[in-house]
């Protein structure tokens, strides 16, 4: 989590502003630690125009030796706060105008016995950050996501022209293929105030590749200052879906607050474009009131829906369709001059940290640090699927996750059934497997409270109480085995324990007749040995008499 960077001194606030006063009120943060993560440099896998341009410095830089500007001062400070990662020297300063990759992404092949891949984020790619790390502030971010081969490149594209940038060209072109892998990113000065407008065109959901869905999805949320989401043809609940994508990235990914509640600091300024129009005799007010009306949706659409009127500021274009691209379509040039007109009046509200304007060095820090949060937490809790299903599948892999760890602590403490042996109290087992239940459940709801709709991340509620039901029922009834086991045990032993008692208590009565009998002996022999001596004195007395008698005589 980046909602806050902590230093020895003071405690700076990282957020994206919403337009909305309302949303800033309630908007607190939680102090966290933002580390710096290396840049990494693989090849990227991406296709924008790498057509070669002259190096260039930073596009502001302060005069030597004239005194520190606003945008000076929040520079030095961005450079002190987020020391630059070391870059590789090969990279040569590059021109800010040309579309680079955003994020360099590796390719993992699947087994030898099958043909997918996988694409997995590394971090931001060293053409992008040698552009960002001399770009001073402020920065604003535009992002470009929705379905896949629904015009984003292309619109893009026409945008940056119109706010003054020629070569900023996405790649785009027709068919199935997606051209865009991850995101690409261009740089335009902002045509009407201070800093520059970073414009994010986002691989599409619902295209071949859905592994990168997570993080790009991750990045819109947390970074964007305005969202543009796209459909083709018609713009329907469909489109909203991706909507739902975007969101629940952003709060999947957000820190939790002391008193569990989120820090909402998504941006509120939401366009739906309707791409390759079929609606154009329909005003874009009747489609946008249309598509978010609640009469005609069932319960899981209107939530959505209700969700995304009170989340965010929702704007509504369609754009018609041509087929050559490099045609100067009149009407497809006026509404992209109206949307990037638009974009310059919304006073878009920059990336800040603490307060300051945030330049494009920390742009870099915070994208390294989403896409390593996005790493683990997408190893540990599923993000990738579709609004209800998406919250569905996340809520149940968290529900899997901490009932592992639950799991893993009873079977630490061996009170789990197969580990029960009756001698440890009933008692004493429930009572320890309650206090691992409350530590799990606590990072269970830690992590389903940032979800919406909350309906279906219920499903993780009703998941973990199932399991524990049953896990303490197979407790009880393992227990009632071992007690019954170690009854029939006890009730062998107390027998034995009878007989040894028995035979103990016989030798000792026997042992008590010896001593009595052996007393009875001695005191007989004690009683002859009296009656010996007395009748014997008497008899050599009467002998002695008699014969002194006899010698008298």
């Amino acid at each position: 989590m980046f909602q806050r960077l902590t230093t020895r001194k003071s405690t700076l606030t990282i957020r994206n502003v919403s337009p909305s006063p309302e949303r800033e009120s309630r908007s607190r943060d939680i102090p966290t630690a933002l580390p710096s993560a290396p840049i990494q440099e693989p090849t990227p896998l991406s296709t924008a125009p790498a057509s070669p341009s002259p190096p260039s410095s930073p596009t502001t830089l302060s005069a030597a030796g004239s005194p520190p500007t606003q945008s000076t001062t929040t520079s030095m400070l961005a450079s002190l706060l987020f020391p630059k990662a070391a870059q590789d020297e090969t990279v040569a300063p590059t021109d800010t105008n040309r579309v680079v990759p955003l994020i360099a992404i590796q390719t993992v092949k699947g087994a030898s016995d099958s043909d997918s891949t996988k694409y997995v984020p590394l971090g931001v790619t060293p053409q992008a950050a040698s552009i960002l790390s001399g770009l001073p502030g402020p920065v604003s971010i535009a992002v470009f996501a929705g379905f896949g081969r629904s015009g984003k490149s292309l619109t893009a594209s026409r945008l940056a022209k119109h706010l003054g940038v020629d070569q900023a060209l996405f790649a785009s072109k027709p068919g199935n293929i997606p051209c865009t892998h991850g995101i690409d990113m261009a740089v335009v000065k902002h045509p009407r105030g201070r800093g520059h407008i970073l414009l994010l065109d986002c691989e599409g959901a619902a295209n071949h590749n859905q592994s990168a869905i997570p993080f790009v999805m991750g990045l819109a949320a947390r970074l964007a200052s305005k969202i543009y989401v796209f459909e083709r043809g018609c713009f329907t609940t469909a489109g909203l879906e991706s909507v739902m994508q975007i969101v629940n990235m952003g709060l999947a990914t957000m820190a939790v607050q002391d008193d569990n509640e989120t820090a909402q600091d998504i941006t509120r300024s939401l366009t739906l474009i309707e791409n390759m129009t079929i609606n154009t005799g329909i005003p874009t007010s009747h489609l946008l009131q249309d598509l978010l009306s609640p009469r005609d949706g069932d319960e899981m659409s209107n939530r959505v829906k209700r969700f995304i009127r009170d989340q965010f500021d929702v704007q509504f274009e369609k754009l018609p369709f041509f087929a050559n691209e490099m045609a100067a379509d009149a009407e497809f040039n006026e509404v992209c001059q109206r949307i990037s007109s638009q974009l310059v009046d919304a006073q878009l509200k920059p990336l800040e940290v603490g307060g300051v304007p945030a330049d494009g060095s920390i742009v870099v820090q915070l994208c390294n640090e989403l896409l390593a949060q996005i790493r683990d937490g997408g190893s540990r809790f599923n993000m990738v699927s579709a609004t209800e299903s998406l919250v569905s599948n996340m809520a149940t892999e968290a529900a899997n996750t901490v009932w592992a760890d639950f799991i893993t602590r009873a079977r630490n403490s061996n009170n789990t059934p197969q580990q029960i042996n009756g001698r440890k109290h009933l008692r004493t087992i429930l009572r320890e497997l309650e206090g691992f239940a409350n530590m799990a459940l606590i990072d269970l709801e830690a992590f389903t409270c940032r979800l919406v709709p909350q309906e279906p991340a219920s499903i993780a509620r009703i998941i973990w109480d199932r399991n524990f039901d049953a896990f303490m029922e197979d407790v009880r009834t393992a227990h009632a085995a071992r007690s019954t086991d170690v009854q029939k045990t006890t009730v062998w032993a107390v027998r034995m324990n009878h007989v040894v008692v028995d035979m103990v208590e016989q030798f000792v009565e026997a042992a008590r007749q010896l001593v009595r009998l052996a007393r009875f002996g001695s005191m007989l022999v004690m009683l002859t040995n009296y009656y010996f001596w007395k009748h014997g004195v008497h008899l050599i007395k009467n002998v002695a008499n008699g014969v002194i008698a006899e010698m008298v005589d």
